[in-house]
């Protein structure tokens, strides 16, 4: 993950910044191990002692950040991202105070937006400070893939999960950043290098396992929006229209790798195979109803919170405050109890930030909540085309990852329509970083700048 060659753009970095550099590290490996709380911890809406420490870690590594780097929070344009997001925090926290949430259900569901604000911040500051982009990202590389085997690992040994049972319980949040990762180190990084071995094993050992489907559409955005960066790229001379054939040679290598792959997990393993294709091909009819379940529920929620909101209209500019009570419309419940057990109690009195980042984001902020979504996740692609654009003229090692948050942003928006990554601490947490990585190439960009600018007599 290193970068692979000295910079031709010096950008003098500050005599703190080897300890922000580390102080990173603790922040992203402090929800690495992270994991999905049991049903019965979930209703009970407590925390267990492990997550307590996962939390004191992220706290620490935080402050320890701002103590030596918080001179450098109002460096624009990356203040914009911590103005705006850390207003609207304050926004939701009041709104759901003012409309009597209660605190420890709204604390709980702010969390991974807290963590995202401090995601932003951190990066921010070691990119001001002249940490080089390539060890900003390294740490989040290094988090994800922990914690998609970690789940693994986890839900079997300690949740007594099976290969028929795997699904959400082992399933990381990390893996459409991977996704967009993989991508971008595919075509846009110049040379191959281990990790993408290591990357790609990762998240397709996680896909396979889990069965979800959900997870084809951040690889294939991640596919659609590295193609569009290499082709932006070889606009701005960055890349010649050849180099997409030779940079395409290990998708070949790792297409026969994996194929390789389901050919012997078919021997060891059928039971998956056939679990795929139940999910693929026959994930209706092999459960009593008509329709798959996962679009019933989705379903039932939306329709739900529309009907909350509709009660009193107003409530669609500034919703009903985060951590409030929804339920699924019981329009749906014939249907979805026909594949939950009849006397399960499901989408009476829910509270978590729901399957979708849209719908969720109305109910609890309304159309406030749903223009600070699309601000954020529309800034940082924004940001990134425009840093890697600044970056043009004199590309360095790290020029390939300048194209990184745009393609994150794209794979999580690829996830939001049936899922909410901002209910997961560590994907928040990632999206904060990529959010604020734009910060270090535009500081470098200002060198470049100053480097060409002619000299005053």
């Amino acid at each position: 993950m290193s970068a692979t060659g000295p910079d031709p753009v010096s950008v003098p970095a500050t005599a703190a910044a080897p300890w922000v550099e580390k102080l990173l590290w603790v922040f992203m490996a402090s929800f690495a191990f992270d994991y999905r709380a049991s049903q019965a911890r979930e209703a009970a809406g407590g925390a267990g002692i492990d997550q307590l420490v996962f939390l004191a870690l992220s706290v620490f590594s935080t402050l320890g950040i701002l103590y030596l780097g918080w001179r450098y929070l109002l460096v624009r344009p990356g203040a914009w991202f911590i103005l705006g997001w850390g207003a609207f925090l304050a926004f939701m926290l009041a709104n759901a105070f003012l409309q009597g949430v209660s605190p420890g259900r709204s604390l709980r569901i702010i969390l991974p937006l807290v963590l995202c604000l401090a995601g932003i911040m951190n990066a921010h500051i070691a990119g001001c400070m002249g940490v080089r982009p390539s060890r900003i990202v390294a740490p989040v590389l290094t988090a994800a893939c922990v914690n998609v085997i970690w789940r693994i690992f986890h839900g079997f040994v300690f949740k007594g999960v099976t290969l028929e049972t795997a699904r959400v319980e082992v399933q990381s949040s990390a893996n459409n950043w991977i996704a967009g990762w993989i991508g971008c180190a595919l075509l846009l990084r110049k040379r191959f290098h281990w990790s993408l071995l290591v990357a790609t094993s990762v998240l397709f050992i996680g896909i396979f396992i889990t069965i979800t489907r959900s997870l084809l559409f951040p690889v294939m955005a991640s596919a659609l929006a590295s193609s569009l960066c290499f082709l932006l790229g070889s606009r701005w001379g960055l890349f010649r229209p050849v180099d997409a054939m030779w940079r395409l040679l290990p998708v070949f290598a790792l297409t026969f790798v994996a194929v390789l792959g389901i050919g012997v997990a078919a021997v060891a393993e059928p039971l998956l195979l056939e679990r795929w294709n139940e999910r693929l091909f026959h994930h209706a009819e092999d459960r009593n109803t008509t329709e798959d379940i996962s679009y019933l529920t989705r379903r039932a929620e939306a329709d739900g919170i529309v009907e909350i909101l509709n009660r009193d209209p107003v409530h669609y500019l500034h919703g009903r405050g985060i951590g409030a009570s929804y339920y699924w419309h019981p329009s749906y419940m014939p249907a979805i109890h026909l594949v939950y057990p009849p006397d399960e109690e499901i989408g009476d009195d829910v509270w978590f930030a729901g399957h979708s980042t849209w719908t969720y984001s109305l109910f609890s902020g309304g159309v406030l909540g749903l223009l600070a979504h699309v601000a954020l996740i529309g800034g940082v692609m924004v940001a990134s085309i425009s840093a890697a654009r600044s970056n043009a003229s004199d590309p360095g090692p790290d020029q390939w990852l300048a194209f990184l948050p745009f393609i994150a942003a794209c794979c999580l928006l690829s996830e939001t329509l049936t899922s909410n990554p901002f209910d997961e601490r560590l994907a928040a947490m990632i999206f904060g970083v990529m959010a604020g990585l734009s910060q270090a190439f535009l500081v470098r960009a200002s060198w470049i700048h100053a480097r060409l600018r002619p000299t005053l007599p």
